[in-house]
């Protein structure tokens, strides 16, 4: 008998009883103490919202893909009501392995090594939360899978070569294309989900009619070429979050000073890092609390302490800033002056592509679409500084008021 869950953007979402093991183990319920988008609440109050409901309509998302890219699709005769299920998990766990406050807790395994000097540290980039989700699934996990997902033949290895974007056969392939792509059930979730909370539309695309209109071709799902613009507006809408929130220059700022506490407890002692299980928001933040450094607790409690200079560095401009002097002045001043970047593809045919298949053959999106020209990568950075640093980020002042003043166009 399957248990109904309320989602805000779904409506329903169905957990059958072999789902339903999963969700109640205790390393599944810790998402719900992981936010989604660390501190953006600081700028968009309603930004409270976690790892677990995201899991959920991943889950939820890639059912309903499924559903549509069979209907539409020939030769799909392994995609049946246990397969369906299984890669349902497969998405409910692709983010299993996050860490306190989520990618930021990966920017501070970063500045602990890079900054502090520490690498006896798990840190594998952004795929840090991936590979401490397989070790999850390896450890805590293979018995509720192998027990409930009998049907497969290895359902461990299955969801594992998935997450580690390492298919062995079609099934996977065709699973890894729903859970990550450049449209898939992931970003089809949060990018709905994130724009709900933040109170802003620029997430917002049309998913019903998204789902309707997938299948899959010579081994890609592609998007039926009458649906053009609804694909246009999903990669549209990932570029508006990325430019207007995700990379909003307060929500960048504060996170990179959540990114410098975590680092600082880190390389102190003060946070184990072996016990997966209670690293969550809660227990950093009340480490943070504590802390002797008290700028960190000030300005991630009480908002206070910090500023940034008030010119973005894009461009250009990007070059003139000394990234190895800078990060020895966050070294000296012990995060009191922290230079921190952004930086994102919305879309690229770089090796993968979106597909769209006429009836009979099968192009990359940029055929058909002028969007390719539209959508550019997103790259700047931020100087965020203590009042008590103020002299020593004025030569950083300079020199981007400087390179500004450079490039202006005359009027």
């Amino acid at each position: 008998m399957s248990k109904l869950i309320r989602d805000p953007i779904h409506g329903y979402i169905e957990i059958s009883d072999k789902v339903l093991p999963i969700i109640s183990h205790p390393y599944f319920q810790r998402l719900r103490y992981i936010s989604q988008n660390a501190l953006a609440h600081m700028v968009y109050p309603g930004m409270r919202h976690t790892r677990f409901e995201h899991s959920l309509g991943v889950m939820y998302l890639i059912k309903e893909f499924l559903q549509y890219v069979k209907k539409n699709s020939e030769g799909l005769d392994f995609v049946d009501e246990d397969y369906v299920e299984l890669v349902g998990v497969t998405g409910l766990l692709h983010d299993i392995g996050h860490l306190a406050f989520s990618h930021t807790f990966e920017s501070a395994l970063q500045v602990t090594r890079d900054v502090y000097g520490i690498t006896n540290i798990n840190y594998q980039g952004k795929k840090t939360h991936v590979y401490n989700g397989i070790s999850i699934i390896e450890n805590e996990l293979t018995c509720i899978l192998e027990k409930n997902f009998s049907s497969h033949s290895d359902p461990v290895k299955f969801v594992i070569n998935v997450l580690r974007e390492e298919p062995k056969n079609e099934e996977e392939k065709l699973a890894l294309q729903l859970v990550s792509n450049f449209v898939d059930a992931d970003r089809g979730d949060y990018l709905l989900r994130d724009s709900y909370y933040a109170g802003v539309g620029y997430g917002s695309y049309d998913v019903e009619r998204l789902k309707r209109v997938l299948t899959y071709v010579d081994g890609k799902i592609a998007v039926l070429k009458k649906a053009i613009p609804i694909v246009e507006q999903f990669l549209l809408a990932r570029m508006y979050m990325f430019e207007n929130v995700y990379f909003h220059s307060v929500v960048g700022m504060y996170n990179s000073i959540l990114s410098h506490a975590i680092a600082k407890l880190i390389s102190k002692g003060k946070l184990v890092l072996d016990n997966l299980l209670h690293i969550t928001d809660f227990n950093v933040l009340a480490s943070i609390s504590v802390m002797e450094d008290q700028k960190f607790p000030q300005a991630i409690f009480f908002r206070s302490g910090y500023k940034r200079i008030k010119k973005d560095i894009e461009g250009d401009c990007l070059n003139d800033i000394d990234k190895k002097e800078i990060t020895e002045l966050s070294r000296e001043t012990e995060g009191g002056v922290i230079y921190y970047e952004f930086f994102d593809t919305p879309y690229s045919e770089e090796g993968e592509a979106v597909y769209i298949f006429d009836g009979e053959n099968m192009y990359q999106l940029s055929k058909f679409s002028n969007l390719i020209n539209a959508v550019k990568d997103l790259k700047k950075a931020i100087i965020v500084y203590h009042v008590n640093q103020a002299e020593k980020v004025k030569k950083y002042e300079r020199i981007i008021d400087e390179c500004v003043k450079s490039h202006q166009k005359p009027s």
